[in-house]
């Protein structure tokens, strides 16, 4: 995939909660519940989740299931209004549960009753660009009905089409988030403009880089002038050789997950390869700390939206999709959910109901830091394993 080029209407809100949604998963994984299936599941999810309409639905008249669209996503990652107004708005009944704590472990419960074809009570599910692929690619999910989707014409075009899903047939973004460099100026000294700046013996034990490979990866090739949309074996042997050289000679700490939040804004880090959601998000901690996307680029991931192969209830699926793909109500989402917004037209909508969010350069990055983001190439099994054992030796995991 090359550089994506971003109109201001195009990408919207990013990162103002105190908690990003990786930070609250980061710190809540520990205590998160298991994903469970079946009616049961679905009436106690129902009752805590989805208000009296759900309410109604978990008492079983089975005229009021047929129309009942049930979602899974992630942890803070939409308003406390959506769900209720769809509902209101189409006289459709939605289960909307947070439980997508984390991709593998996710996949982990719905892998074997896909595999055979059973239902797993679900009709939305939201995963990160490589698991939407795996799942796409194992004939997991089916395609979106365009005819109950008109808004999907409101998706950015840089988005439009990707390389797990060509033309966007079995899925669509949720929302969208950057990876780039986190720093304290008052450890630093000076402004950070390149990711190789990170290198700089001055900073030699106080820079952290991240365990996710993508993120870490895509920002090493960059700054080798590699484009992570559009690598090879070779760039990624490239890339964690110097991140195992950098980390053998002392100058990376260590690799982390959102841990390496709090340290940063305590100041016992100078650098670090970070979510902008989390900076923002540490703000109240250390309004000093900032997020830079390098000169050289940064890194946009997606969670999308993807409707499990068992669903009977695409249609209604649709229906959810067409309606969070309407301008006004994703500026409503992203108003409470910090990330990017994948729809058209949601930036102008949010300046007329948040005006200093829409301001904002974290919720709306300026145009020179659209044009710097790329998203990771979609990787095949056998060249997704041989990235993921170069850069676990990389990092000496």
């Amino acid at each position: 995939m090359s550089k994506h080029d971003y109109d201001e209407s195009e990408l919207d809100a990013l990162v103002r909660r105190a908690l990003s949604r990786r930070a609250f998963l980061g710190r809540t994984a520990a205590a998160a519940g298991g994903l469970a299936f079946g009616s049961a599941f679905l009436s106690a999810c129902a009752k805590k989740e989805g208000g009296a309409a759900a309410d109604s639905m978990a008492a079983g008249a089975t005229g009021t299931a047929a129309k009942t669209v049930r979602i899974s996503n992630w942890p803070l990652y939409i308003d406390k209004e959506t769900v209720d107004d769809f509902q209101k708005a189409t006289g459709l009944s939605a289960i909307y549960t947070e439980d997508v704590n984390d991709n593998n472990e996710f996949f982990a419960k719905i892998d074997e009753p896909l595999k055979r074809g059973q239902s797993i009570d679900r009709d939305i599910i939201v995963l990160t660009d490589w698991m939407a692929g795996r799942l796409i690619k194992l004939g997991y999910t089916q395609p979106i009905d365009d005819k109950a989707f008109p808004n999907k014409a409101n998706l950015v075009d840089s988005l439009k089409n990707v390389g797990f899903d060509p033309g966007r047939v079995h899925s669509v973004p949720w929302m969208s988030g950057m990876t780039g460099i986190g720093y304290n100026p008052k450890k630093t000294g000076r402004e950070i403009t390149s990711f190789n700046d990170i290198f700089d013996p001055k900073f030699k034990g106080q820079v952290t880089m991240l365990t996710e490979m993508r993120d870490t990866l895509g920002l090493v090739m960059l700054a080798e002038g590699k484009d992570p949309g559009n690598c090879t074996v070779d760039d990624a042997k490239a890339a964690c050789a110097k991140i195992k050289k950098y980390r053998q000679n002392g100058q990376i700490r260590a690799f982390t997950g959102n841990d390496y939040a709090e340290d940063l804004a305590a100041g016992n880090l100078a650098v670090a390869v970070a979510w902008s959601g989390d900076i923002q998000g540490l703000a109240a901690d250390n309004p000093e700390l900032r997020w830079i996307a390098p000169k050289e680029g940064a890194m946009l991931y997606s969670d999308n939206m993807l409707i499990p192969k068992t669903s009977d209830r695409g249609a209604l699926a649709a229906a959810f999709m067409n309606y969070v793909y309407d301008p006004v109500h994703s500026a409503k989402i992203v108003a409470a959910a910090p990330y990017l917004s994948p729809v058209k037209g949601t930036g102008d909508e949010l300046a007329k109901t948040h005006p200093d969010l829409a301001k904002s350069p974290l919720l709306n990055p300026p145009d020179d830091v659209r044009a710097r983001l790329h998203v990771f190439k979609w990787l095949e099994d056998a060249e997704d394993t041989e990235f993921n054992r170069l850069f676990q030796d990389a990092i000496g995991a």
